[in-house]
Order: C-alpha cells, then sequence, then structure tokens
C-alpha cells in the first residue's frame, strides 16, 4: 500500500513540476521559449516538447492562433528528429485539422507539405501524393505561387523517386523558369531567390547524375557557382560542394569528391544524426572507392551503430549496407560482408518494391485524370449535343421568323410602294401643293356657336392666304396665337374661321400645309432630298424629326425616307 502511495506521489509530483514548468515558460517571450525548443531538440525530447507545449499555451493566452499553430508544428518536428515518424505523423494531422480549423491557409499548406513529407516513412506513395496534390490544390486556390511551386517539385522528386526522371526534369524546369522570372518583393528578397534557384540548379544536376547526363549536371553546376555564399540563405550555399562532390565522384576523382563534401558539411554543420550518417556514407563511399576499406568501414559502421535503423528507414540503407559489404569482403571479413550483402538484398527488394508502388501511383493518378478528362470530353461532347439540338430548334425558329418578317417587309414594302404610286399620282393632279394632303374631319376645336361677322371672315381667309404666300408655317413659331396677332384676329374667330371654311382644326390646317410644302420640295429639290430627316423637319417647321416622321406617315401612309429614296430612284 505504501507502495502505491509513494508512486502516486511521485507521478503527481513530477506531473506538477512539469506543469509548473510548462507554465514558467509560457510567461517567457515567443523568441526566448523558442530558443528553449531549439536547446533541446537534439539532446532531450520531453524538454523540447515540454517548451513547445509552453509556447502553444502563450498562443492560446494572447489569443494568437498563429503562434499556437507554430507550436503545435514543433511537436511534429521534436519527434521527426528524434525519428519518431508516426508520432510526428499524428501531430501534423493535428496541424493540419487546427489551421482548417481557424481559416489559416498558409498554416494549411504548410501543414500539408510536412504531411506529404512524413508519408514516406509512415505510410505510402499513395498518401504521399494524396498530400502534395492537396498542397498544389490549396495553392492555386489561394493563388499562392509559392506554395504551387513547392507542390510541383514534391511531386516531382516522387516522380524523380519512381523512376520518372525525365518527366521530374521537365516539371523542375518550369518551376526554375518561375523563379527566375518573379519579381521581388518583401516576402521575396533576392537571398531567397537565389537560394530557390540554386535549390532547382541541385535537383536538375542530381536528375541528370541518375540518367548519367555529365554534361547536363556540370552546366548546373557551373550556374551554382555563380553565386557568392553571401548572396543565400546560409545552407543554401552547400549545395554548391554536394553537386561538384557527387560529379567528382562520378569520375572516381576521389580527392576532390571529399573536399567537397567536407566544405558541403562544414557550411551547414548539424547535429542531426540523419546528416550525420549522410555525411558518413559520403565519406565512407570515397573510401572504398579509393580502395581504403578499413577507414571505409570505421566511418560507415561508426555512423551506423550510432543511428540505430528503424523499421521504416531500412528501405533507404540500401546503398549503405552495399558499401559496408564491399567493404568487409576487401579486408576478408566475409561474415560481415555477408550480413550487410544480405541485408542489401532485402532493402533492394524493398526499395524496388517502394519504388514501384510509387510508380503505380503515378499511373493510377495519370488513369484518374485521363478518366476525368475522358469523361469531361463525354460530358461536354452531350452537352455539345444537347445545345446543337436547342440551337437547331431555336435557328428553326429563328429562321421562321426571318422568314415571318422577311414576309412582313415584303408586304409593308409592296403596300408602301402602292402607297407611293397614289401619292405621285396626287402630286400629279393636284393644281396646287396645297391639293395634294387635305385631312378633313379631324376634331374641331370649337362649335359653331360664334358668328364671325363676315368682313372678319373676310380679312381671316385673305390673311391666311398672304401666310401661306408668305410660308409662315415653315417657322416654328407659327401657332395660333401669332397667327391670329398677324392676321389681326383673335384666336376664337381664326379657329372658327378655319374649321368651317377647311373643315379641320388649326393644328391639322398648319401640318397638312407644311407636309404638302415637304412632299412637294422633296421631289423637286435634289439638294434638299440629301439633307438630313432632322433638318427636313427644322426646315419645314418642325423642332424634332420625330414630329415631323409622324405627321408625315400620318398623311401619306409612309416614311419620310421611303419617299425619299423611291423619289431618287425615279428622278
Amino acid at each position: 500500500m505504501r507502495y502505491y502511495l509513494l508512486l502516486f506521489f511521485t507521478v503527481t509530483f513530477v506531473f506538477s513540476s512539469f506543469s509548473k514548468t510548462e507554465e514558467k515558460l509560457s510567461q517567457l517571450p515567443f523568441d526566448a521559449i523558442r530558443d528553449s525548443i531549439h536547446k533541446y531538440k537534439f539532446s532531450d525530447r520531453p524538454k523540447a516538447i515540454k517548451a513547445a507545449e509552453a509556447y502553444i499555451l502563450k498562443g492560446k493566452r494572447e489569443k494568437n492562433k498563429t503562434e499556437e499553430w507554430l507550436g503545435m508544428e514543433s511537436i511534429a518536428l521534436i519527434y521527426v528528429r528524434f525519428r519518431l515518424y508516426k508520432e510526428a505523423n499524428e501531430q501534423a494531422e493535428k496541424t493540419l485539422e487546427f489551421a482548417k480549423n481557424n481559416n489559416l491557409p498558409k498554416l494549411e499548406m504548410r501543414s500539408l507539405s510536412l504531411l506529404g513529407d512524413l508519408q514516406k516513412a509512415v505510410t505510402t506513395v499513395d498518401k504521399q501524393l494524396f498530400y502534395y496534390s492537396k498542397l498544389l490544390q490549396l495553392a492555386k486556390a489561394h493563388n499562392n505561387e509559392m506554395y504551387r511551386e513547392t507542390a510541383l517539385n514534391k511531386i516531382a522528386a516522387v516522380q524523380d523517386f519512381s523512376g520518372n526522371t525525365g518527366k521530374a526534369i521537365n516539371t523542375y524546369k518550369k518551376s526554375l523558369a518561375y523563379y527566375q522570372n518573379k519579381p521581388l518583393d518583401s516576402n521575396f528578397n533576392q537571398i531567397k531567390k537565389n537560394s530557390s534557384i540554386i535549390s532547382i540548379y541541385s535537383s536538375l544536376a542530381i536528375s541528370h547524375l541518375k540518367l548519367n547526363q555529365l554534361d547536363s549536371a556540370k552546366l548546373y553546376s557551373t550556374n551554382i557557382k555563380k553565386f557568392k555564399e553571401k548572396e543565400l540563405d546560409t545552407c543554401y550555399a552547400a549545395y554548391k560542394y554536394t553537386i561538384d562532390a557527387e560529379i567528382a565522384y562520378k569520375e572516381k576523382r576521389f580527392k576532390d569528391a571529399r573536399q567537397n563534401y567536407e566544405k558541403a558539411y562544414a557550411v551547414c554543420p548539424s547535429e542531426y544524426d540523419l546528416i550525420q550518417l549522410n555525411k558518413a556514407y559520403a565519406l565512407g563511399k570515397i573510401e572504398v572507392g579509393e580502395k581504403n576499406y578499413p577507414e571505409a568501414i570505421g566511418i560507415l559502421q561508426k555512423a551506423l551503430d550510432d543511428y540505430q535503423v528503424t523499421a521504416v528507414e531500412e528501405g533507404f540503407m540500401g546503398d549503405y549496407y552495399d558499401k559496408l559489404a564491399e567493404a568487409y569482403k576487401n579486408t576478408g571479413n566475409f561474415e560481415r560482408a555477408s550480413y550487410y550483402f544480405e541485408k542489401y538484398l532485402s532493402t533492394q527488394a524493398e526499395f524496388s518494391q517502394l519504388k514501384e508502388n510509387a510508380r503505380e501511383s503515378f499511373i493510377k493518378k495519370e488513369r484518374a485524370a485521363f478518366k476525368k478528362d475522358f469523361d469531361a470530353l463525354v460530358s461536354e461532347k452531350e452537352e455539345n449535343q444537347a445545345n446543337l439540338n436547342s440551337l437547331l430548334l431555336g435557328g428553326s425558329m429563328i429562321i421562321l421568323g426571318l422568314l415571318f418578317l422577311l414576309l412582313k417587309f415584303y408586304r409593308n414594302k409592296k403596300s408602301d410602294e402602292v402607297k407611293f404610286e397614289t401619292l405621285l399620282a396626287k402630286i400629279e393632279a393636284a393644281q396646287s401643293p396645297g391639293d395634294i394632303i387635305d385631312t378633313k374631319g379631324e376634331e374641331l376645336e370649337e362649335k359653331n356657336i360664334i358668328e364671325v361677322p363676315e368682313e372678319t371672315k373676310q380679312q381671316i381667309l385673305e390673311g391666311l392666304k398672304k401666310l401661306e404666300k408668305q410660308e409662315y408655317f415653315l417657322k416654328q413659331e407659327c401657332n395660333s396665337y401669332n397667327v391670329a396677332r398677324k392676321i389681326g384676329t383673335n384666336t376664337s374667330y381664326l379657329s372658327k374661321v378655319i374649321n368651317n371654311y377647311y373643315g379641320k382644326n388649326f393644328n391639322t390646317y398648319i401640318n397638312d400645309l407644311r407636309i404638302n410644302y415637304a412632299i412637294t420640295r422633296l421631289k423637286n429639290d435634289a439638294i434638299f432630298r440629301s439633307y438630313s430627316i432632322q433638318s427636313i423637319s427644322e426646315e419645314v417647321g418642325y423642332k424634332s424629326a420625330d414630329s415631323f416622321t409622324k405627321y408625315f406617315k400620318k398623311d401619306t401612309g409612309l416614311n419620310p425616307s421611303f419617299y425619299i429614296k423611291e423619289i431618287k430612284n425615279i428622278t
């Protein structure tokens, strides 16, 4: 019983201590907590995670979702550092969910990128491509060119791994053109631009080396050398030496290869044990190349013992085991040589399976894309056929409508031609222009209740004749008031006389005079016919073409333009 109590108090004390540590750390500035994470991330996982949890706590307290996410990401990266890939993957999925729920698209893209990178260790290439494709889709949706290029380059790396190096090279080249042409801004300075370009040069050089295209690899190596270290982000300068080292190794210039590898790892030193393993492999394979087998074993075996490869990493260790087997064989240690050769064969089978899975994933992806395009084409064809049917039906209706309009136009034209001939006959028969149009039956302004003295009636009729000769009706000021004033009478007498003598009201009387004038002058005056309808309207006393057209058509049944055209045809 005492044992259980002791255990209870011990656990409670430890938990309380951690909680207090976390709380205390969370009171520090973000930069200070971040320093604490970096301090322990290579040596003490629990302390590093506690520091990251303190970072999250501070983010929550300050309601800073971005910083909270960064703390969550730190935990995932700590797990990666300690090669706990399953835990890292689970944590990365949490960061993705958090970014989605809090509408943080850039961080969502960053989560997808991390998850894609992790899948090689925890699941399959299918899942890796899934995350990279989601990243590409999201980057396009948010018009984020940088993450779009990141996604494309990561997909290209998987293509390269699967053996489709040619496609990978094409993707890298497109990405290279993008970064070369991308203008600088506050988020993309010259150093970032140079670093992005040199990274792609490196990928292109490595891909060409895989294809044994040394000249192409050397070309990109030359391009890399044009950049000075101060023009690059810290570790990107290592690319300059790494590519030269790979080329030198390929050409069996082992001394140059060693010097360049050592420079590369000196430029960007790292405590990360995977980097140390890579360094050991690079230097160890050179010793094998120079037939310094004991030295090779010393380098390769020590790094391998220190690293302790996990089961998920075995598939990527083939080349390493091959060099160890060769070194042991040439020192006469056939037991160890056989052991590592068997591991090499085992990993080769596993690695080949990984590559095959990757290849099949791309084939599956391409088939899916083809099917999608094919279905889209079928759907488009069906839609086009439906549209064509609708178009044909609509076209038929339009044609029928046009035929109807054409028939109507033809009938109207015939009718207008008849009306024109009738009007011409009237013109020929008229003894004076006033006889052409003589509208009767209009509503009169006044009833016959006012008696106009005979003398006044004669005065008005004579005055009207005089004004007709003077063509006063062509003036826009011509109205009953002004006409009465000019004749020396009043509007009532004027209207009464016009009603009784002409059988029409004053406005009809004036309109008839104007239209008769227009008909006659248009027939006889070629220059007048060349005027616009508006100008003709103003010439005959109307303020607008609409008014003139209205009364012309009312009196003749024709549009002025038709009358003018037909007159031109016969003169």
